[in-house]
């Protein structure tokens, strides 16, 4: 059983998507859940930005967080944002997916091709660790690229086989209309992801 379904409860009241200063966000993970803790923020997930060659201690990252829990009257969750690779991999070391609770992917720079696109996305959406498509549809935005609907209700029966939620980014405002109400009538499941990288952008 994937983690999150311990807490579904909170996936639209948490935060799910969060970065620290470990990487590109401004803030340590102390910081963000003083912040979180004041505001009533009931839970946090932090997806540290990952590569397979990692230029950062990913164990102290982890401290951090297991700290972060004794401390504070939070729902802390370790987890990891990993970049999707042209050929379905993703960029990130298998030993880390393993560790984490709560593994995200997303699309970055990538080829602009919606057949590489798809073929990549199916690929993930197999890999038994990953919980959450980041940003979803972010990347197609940015190209202007749109995927056809019989793809898209292809892509979300498998992420409810493979019980992977859907983002509700609100930073890139994605996913668009469509996209949700195919989502919910194939009975995937949303989460609350801003992709934070500030303790000020952390709001209930």
């Amino acid at each position: 059983m994937k983690v999150w379904k311990k807490y579904e409860e909170y996936l639209m009241k948490g935060e799910w998507h969060v970065h620290t200063n470990y990487t590109d966000g401004r803030n340590s993970v102390d910081e963000l859940c003083k912040k979180a803790q004041n505001i009533g923020i009931p839970l946090i997930a932090f997806t540290e930005h990952v590569r397979k060659d990692l230029k950062y201690d990913f164990s102290s990252f982890l401290n951090d967080i297991d700290r972060a829990k004794e401390e504070y009257e939070l729902i802390l969750l370790s987890g990891c944002e990993a970049k999707v690779l042209p050929n379905g991999e993703l960029d990130v070391n298998p030993d880390i997916l393993k560790e984490v609770e709560y593994p995200i992917f997303a699309f970055h720079a990538f080829p602009k091709s919606l057949d590489i696109y798809l073929d990549s996305l199916k690929q993930v959406l197999k890999n038994k660790y990953v919980c959450t498509w980041a940003h979803p549809g972010a990347f197609l935005k940015k190209e202007g690229l749109e995927l056809p609907e019989k793809e898209l209700k292809t892509i979300f029966t498998l992420m409810n086989k493979k019980d992977i939620l859907l983002e509700i980014n609100k930073k890139y405002e994605v996913p668009k209309k469509k996209w949700k109400e195919i989502a919910n009538e194939h009975n995937v499941q949303f989460v609350r992801g801003n992709d934070i990288h500030s303790k000020y952008k952390l709001k209930m």
